[in-house]
């Protein structure tokens, strides 16, 4: 009952070189300060797509960095023709507006589908550029289901995950209903859907009794216990009830596919393909 999601990732990059036929396509990444897993993620980013014949470039600000300096090296990136892809390593420090600099980063290159105007798109129901992971689960439902008419419970209101997830769902006739900290019975309307994804950050927050037989779990939690990594669900009492996405080597994996896919798609907006 585990989904092989190293295979959909694999699949999705396979479609991205084709796309982008002997093009080296260049992704430039923006960091501020020091934070250890930002760092991590930025480096395997840079990893994948040296494996794909493609350009990654890592740019780091410290921490005590003004908001106009990173603003000013965004519009510079936003000028350069052999930049096709930008984005920027999220937390940032409080001194400087997230809201801004997602603002700052083109359109046309944003890769992580969280500009303003890509995610006015996705609201209107047109998809272009948009955020890397619910894209990610999205796939990965297309690949082992039919979505139409589906409840799908989504346990995360973050506008990187829960809200573009919810969009995109209704874009394909699923029934979404987003879930958090306040909502009363929670684990009643996880036990009605059909599709739980959970993305809290708690080890083992969703049980085998939150979960209806032959249902799929979706599990977007990165935890680390004792030097392990886990999800936010308890995979293996959950694997013997329902499908359910491993951690590692789950949605993460193809999460990043879906950055190296949403590059092709960036290139071609910008007439490079």
């Amino acid at each position: 009952m585990i989904i092989n999601c190293k295979s959909i990732a694999k699949d999705i990059k396979k479609r991205a070189r084709e796309r982008a036929k002997d093009t080296k396509l260049s992704l430039h990444i923006v960091m501020v300060g020091n934070d250890e897993a930002s760092m991590v993620y930025a480096k395997s980013k840079i990893k994948v797509l040296k494996k794909m014949g493609m350009h990654g470039e890592l740019h780091r600000f410290n921490e005590n960095v003004e908001e106009n300096t990173v603003i000013s090296f965004i519009d510079e990136l936003n000028e350069r023709d052999d930049v096709h892809g930008i984005m920027v390593e999220f937390p940032l420090p409080h001194h400087i507006d997230s809201l801004k600099i997602r603002s700052a980063i083109s359109p046309l290159k944003d890769v992580d589908g969280m500009n303003p105007v890509n995610y006015g798109y996705l609201l209107l129901g047109k998809e272009i550029l948009t955020p890397n992971t619910p894209r990610a689960v999205i796939h990965i439902l297309e690949n082992i289901t039919e979505l139409r008419g589906k409840d799908v419970a989504i346990i995360n209101r973050t506008p990187v995950v829960g809200k573009p997830l919810a969009l995109m769902l209704l874009n394909r006739d699923a029934t979404p209903i987003i879930m958090h900290s306040k909502t009363h019975n929670l684990a009643e309307k996880t036990r009605n859907a059909d599709i739980v994804v959970v993305a809290v950050g708690k080890p083992g927050f969703l049980k085998e009794d939150m979960v209806k037989k032959d249902a799929i779990v979706i599990d977007v939690g990165i935890n680390v216990i004792d030097g392990k990594l886990v999800g936010d669900a308890d995979l293996e009492k959950l694997a013997n009830k329902a499908k359910i996405t491993p951690v590692p080597g789950g949605v993460g994996s193809v999460t990043t596919a879906c950055l190296v896919e949403n590059l092709v798609k960036a290139a071609k907006l910008q007439g490079v393909l």
